[in-house]
């Protein structure tokens, strides 16, 4: 009697604990619960997620960077809601509930992971590089290209396609944009970060950023939603101050954490370093994660260099899946079919002048026809940073809900579309052959 109650009550109790898992999952995916407690069902779901993407990168041998981005896209509200609508049409045997599911609530706690997500990357990358190696003429060429006739050819498509001035000005200074996150991804996974097209693509994504920075501040003032000439000579200055100072001020910080071993403290202020200059940098209208980066390379010249790489390991692990999750989930399947034609015309002219840019400029640094391929392609997505230049636009009245929803969708499709372009390009080239490319 004691042994079958032995093994009874045992198996009673796991079941009992699967039928409570079970209910508790329900009422987290459909129910009301309050957002305190969800944001730990949201981010256990999330790392769950990145779990199943490593699981597909081995056995699809894609980039984790695309897979990443599908599964995001796929948990999507306006994908899950037209899933969802599908199944009801279905005549099927169980009853479903009324309403999609809802499983991210807690937009603002997600997006802070996200976004330290993207600091951590590009931090882990800096550490990479050596300051010597950012600001070159090269750089500065492609940076500047990269510029340059993406922002014509969005103020020509947009007037010519009945845009008014002040749109035509916003929806060039978003093509300008380069969110170098998802390229950097790409680099690191096939080990090539050392490479000079890799090198160029990372500083001109950083000086493009500072140049976008200026067209934004320019736009903004030349339509009339804020700012001036002297704001416009405030923001060059501002970048240029933290730019340099922050290069020689980091030099009196590697002197003080270099003087002991890297034991818990020294680490605590290594994290307080980066994040810092991360917040400098946003609070002076760049992204935080040019201000991650400079940290970076700043800290490239410490002794420490390969400890503080190996102690950040697990934030990259925790906080860069969620990062990619993210930016696939702003997808909205039906903002894409509404504006389907505008939306496929600006993403073609936003890829290739970035490809035939800032591929031009490559030439003239040097690369061969193929790595100045692969830096134009590199410097494509336009991710969160034309996002924000959208909601900038949008929050300042100069873009109607249609526009803002087209730039946004170019965003998107700019970033889906690198991954399996820059992977096929690395595969197929004789540098990758020295590469990891992975496999089952």
């Amino acid at each position: 009697m004691d042994r079958i109650l032995n093994d009874i009550v045992p198996k009673a109790i796991i079941v009992l604990f699967f039928i409570l898992l079970l209910s508790i999952l329900r009422a987290s995916i459909f129910g009301q619960i309050d957002p305190e407690k969800h944001i730990y069902f949201e981010i256990v779901f999330l790392l769950l997620l990145a779990v199943l993407g490593e699981l597909a990168v081995v056995y699809t041998k894609q980039p984790s960077v695309m897979i990443l981005l599908i599964l995001g896209a796929l948990m999507s509200n306006s994908m899950l809601t037209l899933g969802w609508d599908f199944l009801k049409t279905l005549d099927l045997p169980i009853a479903l509930p009324s309403v999609a599911p809802d499983i991210f609530r807690a937009g603002n706690v997600i997006n802070v992971f996200a976004q330290l997500g993207a600091v951590i990357l590009l931090f882990k990358v800096g550490l990479k590089n050596k300051i010597e190696g950012i600001f070159k003429m090269d750089n500065l060429a492609v940076a500047s290209a990269g510029v340059a006739l993406p922002f014509i050819v969005g103020y020509l498509y947009a007037s010519m396609t009945g845009g008014d001035f002040a749109y035509s000005m916003f929806l060039g200074a978003a093509l300008t944009a380069t969110s170098v996150g998802v390229t950097v991804a790409l680099l690191k996974e096939f080990n090539l970060l050392e490479e000079r097209f890799a090198q160029i693509i990372i500083g001109a994504a950083v000086l493009d950023d500072v140049l976008g920075l200026l067209v934004l501040s320019f736009v903004i003032n030349m339509t009339g939603s804020g700012g001036s000439v002297a704001a416009l000579a405030l923001t060059f200055v501002s970048a240029a101050v933290f730019l340099f100072g922050g290069v020689m001020a980091g030099d009196y910080f590697i002197r003080y954490l270099d003087r002991n071993e890297l034991d818990t403290r020294g680490f605590l202020l290594v994290l307080a370093f980066m994040l810092l200059y991360a917040y400098l940098a946003e609070y002076i209208k760049l992204s935080a994660i040019v201000g991650a980066f400079l940290a970076g390379i700043i800290l490239n010249k410490s002794r420490h260099l390969n400890d503080i790489e190996e102690k950040t390991y697990g934030l990259e692990l925790l906080f860069m899946p969620i990062f990619f999750i993210t930016l696939g989930m702003l997808v909205d399947v039906k903002t894409l079919f509404e504006f389907a034609v505008p939306i496929l015309i600006l993403s073609v002219l936003a890829i290739l002048t970035k490809i035939i840019a800032c591929g031009a400029a490559s030439l003239f640094a040097k690369l061969n026809l193929k790595e100045a391929l692969l830096v134009g392609v590199g410097m494509v997505p336009r991710g969160e940073v034309a996002l924000i230049v959208a909601s900038i636009g949008l929050t300042s009245g100069v873009l109607g809900q249609a526009q803002y929803s087209i730039i946004t969708a170019m965003a998107l499709i700019t970033t889906f579309a690198v991954p399996p372009l820059l992977g096929r390009l690395l595969k197929g080239d004789v540098i990758a052959s020295r590469a990891r490319i992975p496999q089952a």
